[in-house]
This record gives structure tokens, C-alpha cells and sequence, in this order.
């Protein structure tokens, strides 16, 4: 079985990225974000700081909030080269 720990890794630091950068342009705090998904503030920082892991029910409801489609890209329609050297190899 292959490991892909480090993509996994990778593709959730560039999440948090963009979910902090979209929480930025809707002018949302983490408080706001957190109240908003129905979640303590303090457990949406550790996830941020990947104290703890995230649930995925919590990442669908962040999405909504900031009004991100979460899509899932078959390797073969997937034209971005970053996400195939990193998780294609």
C-alpha cells in the first residue's frame, strides 16, 4: 500500500490556506465561522493548527459558510499539474 501521508498533509495546509484567505475576503472571523458551523471556536483553532483533526462533516459546513465548492477531481479531468505531481506521483 502506498503512503501518502505527506499528500495528505500538503493538501490539507493548502485548505486552511484558502479557507483563510476566503474568510479574509468575506471579512469572517474564526469566532464568526465558528458560531456560524455550529462548533466551539477553540476546537476550529486547534483544527486550523492541526492540533486535531478535522471532521469532514466540519469541512462540508465551512464550505457552505464561505460559499466554496468542495469538489472531488478525477485524476484524469484534473488539468492542474501541482495536485498530480502531489498526489498522482
Amino acid at each position: 500500500m502506498e503512503n501518502f501521508n505527506n499528500a495528505a498533509a500538503y493538501g490539507f495546509d493548502l485548505q486552511i490556506e484558502f479557507i483563510k484567505e476566503r474568510m479574509k475576503e468575506k471579512k469572517i472571523t474564526q469566532k464568526e465561522l465558528a458560531k456560524k458551523i455550529g462548533v466551539n471556536q477553540s476546537t476550529l483553532v486547534r483544527n486550523f493548527k492541526k492540533e486535531t483533526e478535522m471532521y469532514h462533516t466540519t469541512f462540508l459546513k465551512i464550505c457552505g459558510a464561505l460559499e466554496i465548492n468542495p469538489f472531488l477531481i478525477p485524476k484524469e479531468l484534473n488539468k492542474d499539474e501541482i495536485w498530480k505531481r502531489i498526489f498522482f506521483n
